[in-house]
């Protein structure tokens, strides 16, 4: 499923096949899932849709269908289950399988499954979607090889079949996104990297190639004269620590491709839950900032309590029109999951924000996220508190009624169906439903 998003859309309306298409939350916005045909014309993700329009104005612009897209990473998760009971859900568009039993560790076999899954997918789940496999002996290597041109990667041309004898244990990585920096053509591709191959990446790849090393952090790199993946595999590891501090090593792991981690099939906690939101015009009144804040707090909540899980660090963020950030988090001694209680929290890092910017300019926002960590989980499931805290008195037992009402309600007749008063002046569009590229985190039901 290259180009995710759109190659889905694409899928269930032929119309929109062989066009243009980006896919994004609202015409303020920028492009998040530009098609194969939009990338053809310099459409990439992230370029604004005003941008997208000047390139080309006839492209289709969709907004975003989650529970379409969900419904599609289902059917392909269910195709991989089929050959290993150890399937990873990395992303909503990415997963990891562990192929080593079903391959016997052996590459070709390997190669021919990945073959086996592509054809699967085109006819089980939609012709006009595809997905970039890659393989390897760990899950970097497999997901590098995802983004590199199909074939077997080899420092000279090797016959197809791949010879010898099996080797060691064989990770998919089933690369489900189609922003990758090999350019817009190389889609729908299977890449083999096989162990003893895993040397010569250092000739091939650009620092940013591999996951995890951004822009930013390629900058830093570049203060302490790193500027290849070589010279970085080769850095003393203490110089790293001392500079990075715990993701020093991770760097170092990675210039080294090594991944000890495992293909994990079972589902793990959340370790937050959060809701950010891109407006398609500035905020600048107060009262426009409160009411999208108080929105995403509750959206927060309404989630927290459907996994029975209260939290008791709240973090805030926004960025305004010209990307500068402020970002901040307070402990609180409550587990909350109240989107109420979640706003007062968020509302107090921000206030303090408004007084240090006096005498700088109007204040502009055009990104804002509230999000709750230091969660503890319920072991009975749902409940409008999260099965954290035993209410004595009537007075904190009320309230706790009051949202488990409205969320079932809301649960029967859909969300917003009863709203607190706060909410009365937001807009329907503000912070919809909507899914994200970063990794998932399964949350308990």
């Amino acid at each position: 499923m290259n180009s995710y998003f759109a190659s889905v859309e694409q899928q269930a309306n032929p119309l929109l096949r062989g066009r243009p298409v980006g896919v994004c939350e609202h015409l303020g916005g920028i492009i998040i899932a530009p098609s194969v045909e939009a990338k053809r014309m310099g459409i990439k993700l992230g370029t604004p849709v005003w941008e997208a329009v000047k390139i080309f104005p006839q492209i289709v612009l969709l907004h975003t269908d989650p529970d379409k897209y969900r419904d599609i990473t289902q059917k392909f998760l269910q195709i991989f289950r089929d050959y290993s009971d150890n399937v990873e859900q990395y992303s909503i568009d990415e997963a990891f399988i562990d192929a080593t039993e079903y391959c016997a560790g052996d590459y070709g076999e390997a190669m021919l499954l990945g073959l086996e899954i592509k054809q699967r997918i085109r006819l089980e789940v939609g012709e006009w979607v595809s997905c970039s496999v890659g393989i390897g002996p760990n899950k970097l290597i497999s997901k590098i090889a995802a983004d590199l041109d199909g074939g077997i990667f080899s420092p000279s041309p090797c016959p197809s079949p791949l010879p010898g004898p099996p080797k060691s244990v064989t990770a998919f990585g089933v690369g489900l996104r189609g922003e990758v920096g090999w350019g817009w053509n190389q889609i729908d591709r299977i890449c083999v990297i096989r162990p003893e191959y895993v040397s010569q990446l250092y000739d091939y790849l650009n620092m940013t190639d591999v996951p995890g090393i951004g822009p930013r952090l390629k900058r830093a790199l570049g203060k302490l004269g790193i500027f290849t993946l070589k010279e970085l595999a080769t850095y003393p590891l203490s110089n790293l620590l001392n500079q990075f501090g715990l993701w020093g090593q991770v760097l170092h792991d990675l210039a080294n491709f090594q991944d000890t981690s495992a293909v994990m099939s079972e589902e793990e906690d959340a370790k937050s839950f959060g809701h950010a939101y891109t407006v398609g015009k500035a905020l600048t009144s107060i009262d426009e900032i409160r009411r999208l804040m108080f929105k995403l707090s509750e959206k927060v909540g309404r989630r927290m309590r459907k996994y029975g899980v209260a939290g008791s660090v709240v973090h805030y963020f926004h960025s305004d029109k010209q990307y500068s950030s402020f970002s901040k988090q307070h402990k609180i001694k409550d587990f909350i999951n109240d989107g109420k209680d979640i706003f007062r929290v968020a509302w107090s890092i921000f206030s303090p924000s408004l007084r240090v910017r006096e005498g700088r300019g109007e204040l502009r926002i055009k990104i804002m996220g509230v999000s709750v960590s230091g969660l503890k989980f319920s072991a009975q499931g749902r409940s409008a508190s999260g099965g954290v805290q035993d209410f004595l008195f009537e007075q904190y037992e009320r309230p706790r009624r009051l949202l488990s009402a409205m969320d079932k309600i809301n649960d029967k007749y859909g969300d917003y169906t009863i709203t607190r008063a706060e909410m009365h002046e937001a807009p329907d569009g503000w912070a919809k439903d909507t899914v994200g590229f970063g990794r998932t985190r399964h949350q308990k039901a």
